[in-house]
């Protein structure tokens, strides 16, 4: 800005007046900053720039106002312009200055806080002072500056007098203060070394077990597929049993456990490397006890239960439903279990246990279900390219059959030449070359439709266990290979099962 001294005359030639600047006016932006003036003195015409204050609604202008006027800070630059709230344009970096009006005490020290639009809303008060807690005794005796320094007796705070306090709320110090600190400290390390321990053992990997999911129905469910108090019967009669593990391995978990175990590897089909994390066990211990409870399990239900459960025709109408009303004197609903397995090693056995009806490789078995839907029989696992007529001959379940009852089965079984004297068997209908079925026919097939909806029911409940959905060539182990030659059936010089 130039300084004039000793003019005459001083004329205003041109001036950009605030209002257009506001009023949106197309200028250059130096021009809506600068008043310009022009000086008429001896003769000569000297121009001068005058700073107005950046800030939106502040009207001070350097020459007029008292206030210091004062560059944007290089770094905070986009903030004090945000501060300013200024909508038409940025602060530049030379020509735009903001009054010391709107700084703390007029000094340029921190942001600008006063603005119009905070005018009567800002609080400012006052920092709390900070005062020095006094010590709250004293000992008159003086110490030597190289000796090292000693903890306070609380015992020596015997005069009440003595006792410096800050607040008038304060109580005096007596000879209680000794005791009480000792049993904080005590009871302060108590507390430390109990958090001490319930971290180590929230550390610490708790293992799974049957406890943890005993009340609730739910999980027990999704778990075991069996209620508690099934689960609890299986339980007893494994307690009844020496077993004996593989290796001579003596057992470290409960057999409440080891079921769990075998139930959850049943149901879930979990890998061992799961279930050993889960109950903190090593994956050899998870197969031992695997093989172990399901040869137990195989000897208790199979062989003691199944094999021997065969009801009669009689105890059969005793619990026969609605759906069996056309079919009063029969005895089971029969039907091939087919599930999938691992490709086998060797070129025989694939050719074998290809399945044309599935296209994979498969194993199958023969079920039989009563009228009320239980599962009466069922065989041993036999490759996917056996026919259901060939099982059917190789399990001989048709011994089990008396004279005078009734079977019902679908198309797949043509047995009528294995039946024994007096029994009799319900199939559909074939169609032939004929066009359609006959009335009577297309009833009959309804009505064995409708009674051997329950055997389909119960293969379900059994394919519910995700292990058979496919099963893996590392339980091949478990299974004993039998070869044996069927006479009866050229077309299959070989049938294998698996216990």
């Amino acid at each position: 800005m130039a300084i004039i001294t000793g003019y005459r005359d001083c004329k205003l030639v041109h001036e950009i007046s605030r209002e257009d600047v506001t009023s949106g006016d197309k200028q250059s932006v130096a021009q809506k900053r600068e008043y310009n003036f022009q000086f008429v003195s001896f003769g000569r015409i000297i121009t001068t720039k005058m700073v107005i204050c950046f800030a939106y609604g502040c009207n001070h202008r350097s020459g007029s106002s008292d206030c210091h006027f004062y560059r944007f800070h290089p770094k905070k630059r986009v903030l004090w312009g945000q501060l300013c709230r200024r909508a038409d344009k940025e602060p530049s970096d030379q020509n735009d200055r903001i009054c010391s009006c709107h700084f703390k005490d007029g000094v340029k020290q921190g942001d600008p806080i006063y603005f119009q639009h905070n005018s009567g809303k800002l609080m400012d008060f006052p920092d709390p002072e900070h005062h020095k807690r006094k010590t709250t005794c004293h000992s008159n005796e003086t110490k030597s500056v190289e000796e090292p320094v000693e903890q306070p007796n609380w015992t020596e705070c015997q005069n009440p007098e003595q006792a410096m306090v800050e607040h008038s709320y304060a109580t005096p110090c007596t000879l209680t203060c000794a005791a009480e600190m000792k049993r904080l400290a005590s009871q302060c390390q108590t507390l430390e070394e109990q958090i001490a321990s319930l971290t180590v053992d929230a550390a610490k990997t708790k293992p799974m077990s049957i406890d943890q999911i005993k009340d609730s129905e739910e999980k027990m469910l999704l778990y075991t597929s069996l209620p508690f108090d099934i689960f609890s019967v299986l339980v007893r009669l494994l307690q009844r049993f020496n077993l004996k593990y593989y290796s001579e391995w003596s057992p470290t978990i409960r057999i409440e456990d080891q079921l769990l175990i075998v139930l959850m590897k049943l149901k879930l089909n979990l890998r061992d490397l799961d279930l050993a994390q889960r109950f903190c066990v090593s994956r050899p211990v998870i197969s031992n006890i695997f093989h172990t409870i399901v040869y137990a399990l195989h000897e208790m239900l199979f062989k003691g239960v199944v094999n021997h459960c065969f009801p009669s025709q009689l105890k059969c109408k005793g619990s026969m439903p609605k759906s069996f009303a056309e079919f009063s004197s029969a005895r089971a609903s029969m039907d091939a279990l087919e599930m999938t397995q691992d490709i086998p090693s060797h070129m025989d056995m694939q050719a074998i246990a290809y399945s044309s009806y599935k296209s994979r490789h498969t194993v199958k078995a023969l079920t039989c279900v009563a009228p009320n839907g239980s599962i009466t029989y069922c065989s041993k696992l036999y490759p996917g390219s056996t026919s259901d007529v060939a099982i059917v001959r190789h399990s001989e379940v048709l011994k089990k059959i008396s004279a005078g009852d009734l079977i019902l089965a679908d198309k797949g079984f043509t047995i009528h030449d294995q039946l024994p004297q007096g029994v009799c068997l319900n199939i559909p209908a074939f169609l032939s070359s004929r066009g359609q079925f006959t009335q009577p026919e297309a009833e009959l097939c309804y009505k064995i439709a409708t009674a051997r909806i329950h055997v389909e029911r119960a293969n379900e409940r059994i394919k519910n266990f995700e292990i058979l959905h496919h099963i893996p060539s590392t339980y091949r182990a478990m299974s004993t290979l039998v070869v044996l030659e069927l006479h009866k059936c050229p077309s299959e010089a070989f049938i294998i099962y698996f216990d």
